[in-house]
């Protein structure tokens, strides 16, 4: 509907009738739905009126008649030309979709108020809607029926292109029921009739004979003598009705462009004073319907919108139903296939994907899983019809093990292994992890004793755990190690694996000589991983600092000549520059804010961008007071005490930060003054940044500000370039 074109109407005014009737009172009963003190005898007053097709109902309330209102309320438009209706609010100018009864001037009425409308506008309305619409129920009920058809158009453009896409679905093959009986349904039982002596014969549901029976016990298992079923001994005069418990059955089918796989849970049903005649029951979940390309379409049958069972688009749910009260029962995934549609989709559609040749030796399976792994490593064919069964078993379980490169050429050139070691893992049987040493076997041009590949991957080592110590001990010596160090713990191959790694990680934080063979080597591995735990945790400062170092060279040469220029000092306040890099982290974890926790700090005054300085009172030099981020021309970025906090004493030091500052620009060279008009120009590109990142403070004292705005307002300029804009 055009507002615009609604605007221009002109709805239905106040008659003296209408101010008349809207001025009746009713006798107060005290109803719990009153909006003021006083009962009309008319809660609502309705005009109706035609204009350019529409029908317009003016909806006006007595009190506001009463006190002289000659607007309505709410103007409500009906076009039954579009089937629709849309509500105007005088009071606030805005459009409303909701129906009459969920306006505020009815909603305390519990959806029926008494309503005024003339007999005129009774029949205007009736004869324009085509109903015998005259009541205000009846309006609001109209509106109803239009909402219900909308939702019906809407569910329908769904719903129509999912009715497309199931209509070239086949139907079941004529042998379905006695196919899931014969094969689908793995339950299977022989009764047989109580007699003194024990009985001699029964009948087997799965084979549907009378068979030979040898003192059969109820409720026992056994095999049937003929078809070879496991199955379960049951009197039939003991036996109650009951049913199966629930498996998945799968069927696949051409259906054009591809193939669908349909899945189905199964049930068989065995009466009492029936049992030689099961009924099947079978109930269909879930279809894929895949093109020529073997892209997915899933479908699940369920209740679409509390309006009926149906195929809707999408994955659904994996369960089936509630048990007890609390828990949903897991849908049964794997189960038998139907066989008879799969020699000829073996020829066409399913003939590159190795499908056949998995399930021919997985009865019971999942196919829809085998599809997602080969999609995802193709070679997976080739794995299966090479008869790699270990290696095929893991990758369908976890086809993202292998990192697949779609290269051509044979099945060992894709596996980036050669001919000689593809037959070597045949004959091993071997798994993902035997793949991995083959191909770092042809990575290194080397031949490793099948008894060592076996050590490594029964206990779950793969090369790429040992690159941390290869480059010094070959892989004989790694497990001589491993093994040796084993001895007289209760920790599994691996975990000595582990222990080993971080005891070589923390000699490298303390510098110590990872390439001497006594430290790599160290012959009481685990006594020396306890004493460097204890060493770096006693210690933990001197070695981040070392670290640091190490990644950021410059530093600690860049740190002694700031004392010269930046240190500062009068009777209340003093400023000092740190000597080193542990000086840093000793300030941070003092304060307990973040300048020891974040190397952004470092990497700037690595490349000079800023300094860090501390704020001291003169009395107390050595007791940390304020930390400050400082420009090379001496703009204060950041100044803070504990816990990233700043108190209102630092106003107090203003005064003195501005003679620093006086005093600093003094003493910069030409050097100093590029640095800082560089270090200018990050600090206006990274706060323009943060505001188009919209970047916020996530916890703190400042939780959900933004950064920039935070860092613009600690920032504290030089008196004299006031003009500088962050």
């Amino acid at each position: 509907m055009k507002k615009k074109e609604l605007m221009t109407l002109t709805p239905a005014g106040v008659t003296s009738y209408v101010r008349a009737m809207a001025k009746k009172e009713a006798p107060d009963n005290g109803s719990l739905y009153k909006k003021t003190g006083k009962s009309y005898y008319y809660q609502l007053c309705l005009r109706a009126k035609i204009e350019k097709g529409y029908l317009i109902i003016s909806v006006y309330l007595p009190e506001f008649v009463r006190a002289g209102a000659k607007i309505p309320a709410y103007v409500v438009y009906f076009d039954k030309k579009e089937d629709d209706f849309i509500t105007f609010e005088t009071d606030s100018g805005k459009w409303r979709k909701s129906m009459l009864h969920n306006l505020e001037c009815s909603g305390y009425y519990l959806y029926d108020p008494k309503t005024y409308i003339s007999r005129r506008d009774g029949k205007l309305i009736s004869e324009y809607l085509g109903t015998e619409t005259r009541t205000y129920r009846d309006l609001w009920e109209y509106q109803e029926r239009i909402r219900e058809r909308q939702l019906i158009a809407r569910h329908k453009k769904k719903t129509d292109v999912w009715d497309k896409a199931m209509e070239p679905v086949p139907g079941l093959p004529k042998d379905w029921e006695r196919w899931i009986l014969r094969n689908a349904v793995s339950e299977h039982y022989i009764f047989y009739k109580y007699k003194k002596g024990g009985a001699t014969e029964g009948y087997c549901t799965h084979c549907g004979r009378t068979v030979e029976i040898k003192a059969p016990k109820y409720n026992q298992p056994g095999v049937c003598s003929r078809c070879r079923q496991k199955i379960i001994f049951k009197s039939v005069d003991k036996a109650p009705s009951f049913w199966t418990d629930e498996e998945a059955a799968y069927l696949i089918q051409r259906c054009k462009p591809g193939i669908i796989l349909r899945k189905f849970h199964v049930r068989m049903i065995l009466r009492k004073g029936n049992f030689q005649n099961p009924e099947v029951y079978y109930s269909e979940t879930k279809r894929f319907l895949y093109d020529e390309k073997f892209r997915e379409e899933p479908y699940y049958y369920d209740n679409f919108k509390n309006r009926g069972d149906r195929w809707i688009g999408g994955e659904g749910c994996n369960y089936r139903g509630y048990y007890y009260y609390y828990y949903y029962v897991p849908s049964p995934i794997e189960g038998k296939v139907y066989q008879r549609t799969l020699p000829d989709l073996g020829r066409k559609e399913l003939k590159e994907t190795g499908l056949i040749q998995y399930m021919q030796n997985h009865p019971v399976s999942n196919p829809r899983k085998y599809l997602k792994a080969w999609e995802k490593i193709p070679v997976l064919e080739q794995i299966l019809k090479a008869a790699l069964k270990g290696l095929s078993e893991e990758l369908i379980e976890n086809p993202e093990k292998l990192i697949w490169r779609d290269t051509k050429g044979g099945l060992a050139k894709r596996l980036e292994i050669d001919n000689a070691k593809l037959k070597r893992l045949r004959e091993m049987d071997g798994g993902f992890h035997a793949l991995c040493w083959l191909q770092q076997e042809k990575k290194e041009n080397i031949c490793l004793p099948d008894d060592l590949l076996c050590w490594f991957i029964k206990n779950d080592i793969l090369p790429k755990d040992l690159v941390f110590i290869h480059d010094r001990m070959s892989y004989v010596q790694v497990k001589n190690y491993l093994v040796r160090q084993n001895v007289g713990t209760d920790d599994s191959i691996r975990q000595v694996l582990i222990t080993w790694k971080d005891y070589l990680s923390m000699a490298k934080r303390v510098k110590m000589n990872v390439y001497d063979e006594i430290v790599y080597r160290a012959s009481k591995l685990y006594q020396r991983h306890k004493e460097l735990a204890e060493y770096i945790q006693k210690n933990e400062l001197s070695v981040t600092a070392g670290e640091l170092e190490e990644e950021y060279p410059y530093i600690n040469d860049i740190l002694p000549r700031l004392q010269e220029k930046y240190e500062y000092s009068n009777k209340t306040y003093t400023i000092l520059a740190p000597r080193t890099i542990k000086d840093i982290l000793e300030e941070g974890q003092a304060l307990h804010h973040c300048i020891d926790k974040k190397k952004e700090y470092f990497d700037r005054i690595n490349s000079q961008e800023s300094y860090i300085l501390f704020l001291r009172k003169t009395k107390q030099p050595d007791q940390p007071y304020y930390t400050l981020e400082v420009e090379p021309g001496g703009v204060i970025r950041q100044k803070r005490t504990e816990y990233d906090r700043q108190k209102k004493d630092i106003e107090e030091a203003s005064e003195f930060l501005r003679k620093w500052q006086a005093i600093v620009q003094k003493r910069l060279t030409r050097d100093d003054v590029t640095l800082a008009e560089k270090s200018r120009e990050i600090r206006i590109e990274s706060y323009a940044e943060m505001r188009k990142k919209k970047v916020k403070i996530n916890g703190g004292l400042f939780r959900g500000q933004y950064l920039a705005d935070i860092l613009e307002a600690d920032l504290m300029e030089i008196p004299d370039t006031g003009k500088e804009a962050a």
